[in-house]
C-alpha cells in the first residue's frame, strides 16, 4: 500500500542536526533530548539536563543554543507546550488539571498563561478546536510552536527538501472500521503493530470545513476480501513518507505535499481523498513515527 523502499524524509530538526554533530557530543545533546521529551512531568529544568547529560550549565547553555537556534529554556518550554496542546486537542475527556500535570505545569493556571502568552488562546478556547476548527485553523496553532530558524520554520525548511513521487494505484479495497476520536498514538495504544494496517482517508472535499463535519473514515487496508466494504480510489497520487517527531512536522508534511502538487502543476482532485498510513509507530529510540501521505491528483 505505500510507494517506496527507502528511508522516510526526516522532518524532525532535532536528529537533522544530531546527524552533524561528532560522535562525543551527539550521545550527550541526545540523552539531553531524550530527558526533555520523556521526562516532561518530572518538571526538569535544563540546568538538571545537563546535569544528566554530563554536560556543565555553562557549556550546555551555549552549544545547545547555537545547535538549535534557541535556549535548552525556551527549547523545553516549547516542548511542554506542544505535549499539552496535542493533549488539550486529542483528550477531551482529560482534565485540564491533569494535562499541565503531565507536561510539567505546576497548576492549570500556570498552563493557561503560557498557552495565552503563546498561543492567544486559553485552554478552554482551544480545546473545542479538536472538533469544531477547520484543519487550516488548527496548522495555524501547531506552526506556532514549530521549531524556531532564521526566516522560517524549520520543518518547513526541512519540507522544502520533502521527495515526492507520482504513483498510480488501481482500487484498493478496504474494511472501514469505527475508532472515535482518531488520533494515531491512540490507535497504537489500541491496536499495538496492527495500527500498521490501517489507514485514513479525508476527502479533499472536506478539508476546508470543521473537524466535526469532515467525513473521515478509518480502514484497514489488509482485510481479508470478503471483509471489505470500501475502497481507496484509482487513479494518480503524489506520495511521500516522512518521519516525524510531533504534530507540528507531521501537518507541516502535509501542507507541504499540497504545495508540491502546485508547484509541480497537479490539480488537487477534490472527488477522492488524501490517504494518511503509518509506517512505524512511537517505539523506536528517537520517540518519533514514520508516515505515508498519499495525494489524490489530475496529471
Amino acid at each position: 500500500m505505500t510507494s517506496k523502499s527507502t528511508a522516510p524524509f526526516n522532518i524532525a530538526p532535532e536528529l537533522v542536526i544530531l546527524d552533524t554533530l561528532p560522535d562525543n557530543l551527539r550521545k550527550r545533546f541526545k540523552v539531553a533530548l531524550k530527558l526533555m521529551h520523556e521526562n516532561l512531568f518530572d518538571s526538569l529544568s535544563w540546568e538538571m539536563v545537563a546535569k544528566k547529560s554530563a554536560i556543565s550549565p555553562f557549556h550546555f547553555h551555549r552549544q545547545f543554543s547555537e545547535l538549535f537556534q534557541e535556549t535548552p529554556g525556551r527549547y523545553l518550554s516549547r516542548v511542554r507546550l506542544q505535549h499539552a496542546v496535542h493533549l488539550l486537542l486529542t483528550e477531551p475527556q482529560k482534565r485540564v488539571t491533569d494535562i499541565a500535570h503531565l507536561c510539567g505545569y505546576s497548576s492549570s493556571q500556570v498552563l493557561a498563561k503560557v498557552l495565552k502568552r503563546e498561543l492567544g488562546v486559553s485552554a478552554n478556547e482551544l480545546r473545542p478546536a479538536g472538533s469544531n476548527s477547520t484543519p487550516l485553523q488548527t496548522f495555524k496553532h501547531l506552526e506556532k510552536l514549530a521549531h524556531p530558524r532564521h526566516g522560517d520554520s524549520f520543518e518547513k525548511h526541512l519540507a522544502k527538501s520533502m521527495p515526492a513521487e507520482l504513483v498510480w494505484y488501481a482500487k484498493r479495497g478496504v474494511k472501514v472500521i469505527e475508532v472515535p476520536d482518531f488520533d494515531w498514538d491512540k490507535a497504537y495504544s489500541q491496536f499495538g503493530d496492527k495500527s500498521l494496517q490501517l489507514l485514513t482517508l479525508t476527502p479533499i472535499g472536506d478539508i476546508d470545513r470543521c473537524w466535526d463535519e469532515i467525513a473521515m473514515m478509518i480502514a484497514d487496508w489488509n482485510a481479508p476480501i470478503q471483509d471489505q466494504n470500501e475502497s481507496v480510489a484509482e487513479g494518480y497520487y503524489l506520495c511521500c513518507e516522512v518521519f516525524v517527531l510531533n504534530d507540528t512536522g507531521y501537518v507541516t508534511a502535509i501542507e507541504s505535499l499540497f504545495e508540491r502538487a502546485r508547484g509541480l502543476g497537479f490539480k488537487v482532485d477534490t472527488s477522492k481523498a488524501l490517504v494518511e498510513m503509518m509506517l512505524s509507530p512511537h517505539c523506536d529510540e528517537d520517540g518519533g513515527a514514520s508516515f505515508s501521505f498519499q495525494l489524490p491528483v489530475q496529471s
